[in-house]
């Protein structure tokens, strides 16, 4: 690469990228993804996030559990029937597992929510052995005048004030405590079938403000309570203090890892709510998966676009992949600038940050399709066919790639220090993660003739993210389950008589890990749909209009309204 393409980058470029550096792509799928979120709110826009008996399906002690219960059902009880006249936020403060509860301001939401709270939980590490020690689990609730319903999302993350830290941007009260209850939030069940419903948000165990005060991302230390079961039963236990003080129907919606939480919930206390549904849930059937890429390299598209179309759209993000290596040597300086700007940090020392650079160019192609408003492929090969023959045309086209790059797929997803991180040890011991297969590219490379750039070799594929995201000592103690989980999940689904909507993407690649039809078609309480025209921000309302209709009927069986 010659001395002129080195200095072509321009410093302009390098500053925009760090304005808007909270979090620009998905991390491990997510369509309610801090990263998807946060590429909104870094941009000022305003689009919409849309989220969507008692007995534990266990063998293990469950004396905590049941102990808490019944505290819920009697204090907690008796708690809301004194506070008839009360405030709800004086029946919330009575709880007895409730440590705190701080108002939020309503804001622009007023006319629709006239009571937002933010209750933290006093939870226990480890549901099946009290001795443990507790955490704080924060839950927002909020309060619709006319509700008929309440929707609790199974949030697989954590809440929005940690998704968009201030700090990352270099602002201050951009993104605190006000913004964690925004106009945003308002998930689209809340009015489908009913007036008005109550939303009832809950972050996940160890993401965000609910863990440990000592605990790191850095270390071991309780994340063996990281479990699917006491995630479920955290749920269960916060759905049990609130009950008496809200309507009767309950809904449960999560998407994307919140819906694989939504599905988990279900299998563990499948009598809990009315009605659960899952948006774009993976279901990944092992920890290498192989499917994702073999999806999005050979058919993603085809059912939306037509497989000429489809075809010619995933060449065009192959060619966009390839430039983007053919120019590795030029961009990776300022690929590590901007990484070392946005403060994001890795567990191992990767020298040059070229296996990160490769990892974040394969992961381009799964961005692409993830979102709808990325799938601009006519702007994708305006950049690729862009001239390269002065050297201001050259500072302009890896302008253009990189901006485009990192506002796709954003390096930030794997780091220790990412709000998010906690998601990989779920996957890693229970949940499964798709194989990050670098064969494609390598092929694509070698048919368009460009030099194999790629720090990572074939036989570190299966090593990728992991080398990335773990520490050795994380890698040695975090071990795959072998897929027992998975199994256990999926045979309840057969049988279950939760009633249970499922909602897939047409064009989303997480449709590769999705629970198979097989399974769920033999169960009549079990509904499935394909939303053909979005992929991983599809919902309801943006289904095509019978299809809306028939799963806003369906829910309003359901429900009996």
């Amino acid at each position: 690469m010659n001395k002129k393409l080195k200095r072509s980058v321009s410093a302009a470029l390098v500053c925009t990228m760090i304005l808007t550096a909270a979090a620009l792509s998905s991390c491990g799928g997510n369509n309610n993804t801090p990263a998807a979120q946060t590429a909104s709110a870094a941009a000022g826009t305003e689009a919409a996030v849309t989220t969507t008996a008692d007995a534990p399906k266990t063998t293990t002690d469950t004396a905590a559990l049941e102990t808490t219960e019944n505290t819920a059902g009697s204090d907690e009880e008796t708690t809301a029937e004194d506070a008839n006249d009360a405030s709800l936020k004086q029946a919330l403060e009575n709880l007895d597992s409730v440590i705190s509860v701080e108002t939020i301001e309503p804001g622009e939401d007023a006319t629709y929510f006239s009571e937002r709270y933010l209750v933290t939980f006093e939870q226990p590490l480890d549901w099946n052995d009290p001795s443990k020690g507790t955490f704080p689990q924060r839950v927002v609730v909020d309060i619709n005048d006319e509700a008929e319903i309440n929707v609790m999302e199974t949030n697989g993350y954590c809440l929005n004030d940690y998704v968009f830290p201030a700090s990352i941007i270099g602002t201050t009260n951009v993104f605190g405590l006000d913004y964690l209850m925004g106009k945003n939030l308002i998930p689209e069940m809340t009015g489908l079938v009913t007036k008005g419903g109550n939303y009832i948000n809950v972050e996940h165990r160890f993401f965000g403000g609910s863990r440990p005060a000592d605990m790191s991302n850095t270390d071991t230390r309780y994340w063996e309570y990281h479990t699917p079961e006491n995630a479920a039963k955290d749920l269960h236990h916060i759905y049990t203090a609130l009950a008496p003080l809200l309507c009767d129907r309950w809904v449960a919606v999560g998407t994307s890892r919140s819906g694989l939480i939504t599905n988990v919930y279900a299998y563990y206390f499948p009598e809990d709510m009315n009605v659960y549904i899952s948006y774009v849930a993976p279901c990944s059937d092992g920890l290498n998966s192989e499917s994702m890429y073999r999806f999005v390299y050979e058919e993603i598209g085809d059912l939306t676009y037509g497989e000429e179309a489809a075809k010619n759209y995933r060449g065009i993000v192959t060619d966009f992949q390839v430039e983007l290596m053919k120019k590795k040597e030029v961009l990776l300086p300022v690929f590590i600038n901007f990484i070392e700007k946005t403060g994001s940090l890795y567990q191992n020392d990767m020298g040059d940050y070229g296996q990160l650079y490769d990892l974040t160019v394969l992961e381009f192609a799964v961005q692409v399709w993830q979102y709808k408003p990325k799938q601009n492929f006519d702007d994708l090969k305006a950049i690729i066919d862009m001239p390269e023959d002065t050297e201001e045309s050259i500072t302009q086209k890896l302008d253009s790639l990189l901006l485009t790059f990192l506002n796709t797929q954003n390096p930030q997803d794997f780091s220790y220090n990412y709000a998010a991180w906690p998601y990989f040890v779920n996957t890693a011991i229970y949940y499964g993660q798709y194989l990050y297969d670098f064969s494609y590219l390598r092929q694509a490379l070698e048919a368009a003739g460009v030099e194999n750039t790629l720090s990572v070799s074939p036989e570190q594929d299966k090593d990728i993210p992991w080398s990335i995201v773990f520490t050795p000592e994380q890698r040695e103690a975090f071990v795959y389950d072998s897929g027992v989980f998975h199994d256990e999940l999926l045979d309840d689904m057969k049988t279950t008589e939760a009633k249970h909507l499922m909602i897939f993407g047409g064009t989303d690649p997480w449709r590769s890990q999705a629970v198979p039809e097989e399974v769920t078609d033999g169960n009549e309480n079990i509904r499935r749909y394909i939303n053909p025209d979005y992929p991983h921000d599809g919902t309801i309302s943006n289904m095509p209009d019978e299809m809306k209709n028939e799963v806003i009927e369906l829910l309003g069986d359901w429900l009996d309204i």
